[in-house]
């Protein structure tokens, strides 16, 4: 019986398959500064072709090589560019790859207006809402535009307003509070660094546990096993009785001998 457990075993584990699977995206933190989430993958860091600045010490979900100097990136549900040079590939995936749940409020005027870019210079036609007094607004990241009240500030939001539904702009920072940009937390997780990223790197993985159809076949091996198994009883019940038989018959003769 012992040997066919074996035999059942080896079997089992003879039809586990291995497969095939590629690493198609990976995750790299952002390891600076005013790292910026390009809009076209060139070097033109003018709000024209920037988002907004990463946080630093987040991470990015790196999907492709976009040239030599940058890769392919979503950021929440972003995507863009971000430099080569600026970010750090890792293995797997961190537990909280971005910066979330961030809010602040508009208290002035001058900050109310929602806009497509970073600056007044088109008037209306880059004014997307109009913020209400409230604190719908969500944080994604800053942007260098324009100086909208003299001697004061540079810095717009790109954020996410609530209200009838989502919309996403820039809000000038000025005059925004209940929120600090320059105090954003690091995300200090423990992450292992990888040299760079191999985008569709095969690798030959095997499953813990058996698929669907294997575990049929192995059911099906042991159905298969059970007549053996009796056999084996009755072989072992048949020796046992040849053995009594004999064990007898010996009594009888010693007895007789007397």
């Amino acid at each position: 019986m012992l040997i066919l457990i074996l035999l059942l075993l080896s079997i089992q584990n003879s039809i586990l398959p291995t497969y095939a699977s590629t690493y198609d995206t990976y995750f790299a933190r952002v390891m600076y500064d005013d790292v910026f989430l390009y809009k076209t993958p060139v070097d033109i860091s003018s709000y024209e072709n920037v988002m907004f600045v990463i946080p630093k010490t987040y991470f990015v979900e790196l999907t492709e090589e976009a040239g030599t100097d940058f890769y392919k990136a979503n950021y929440l549900d972003f995507t863009g560019y971000v430099k080569k040079s600026e970010v750090q590939a890792i293995e797997g995936r961190p537990e909280n790859p971005y910066l979330t749940d961030m809010h602040f409020r508009v208290y002035n005027d001058l900050s109310r207006d929602l806009r497509s870019e970073p600056t007044t210079i088109n008037g209306a036609d880059s004014q997307i809402a109009y913020i209400t007094l409230s604190r719908n607004l969500t944080f994604y990241g800053i942007i260098y535009g324009e100086t909208k009240v003299e001697g004061r500030t540079n810095v717009w939001y790109y954020c996410k307003y609530t209200a009838d539904t989502d919309y996403y702009g820039y809000v000038y920072s000025d005059f925004c509070d209940e929120f600090d940009y320059t105090d954003i937390p690091e995300n200090t997780e423990d992450v292992t660094y990888i040299p760079y990223p191999e985008f569709g790197k095969v690798v030959e993985e095997t499953p813990t546990a058996l698929p669907t159809e294997s575990k049929t076949t192995t059911i099906v091996i042991a159905i298969l096993c059970v007549p053996a198994l009796i056999f084996v009883v009755m072989i072992i019940k048949s020796s046992k009785l040849i053995s009594k038989n004999k064990a007898n018959q010996k009594e009888v003769k010693d007895f007789n001998s007397l």
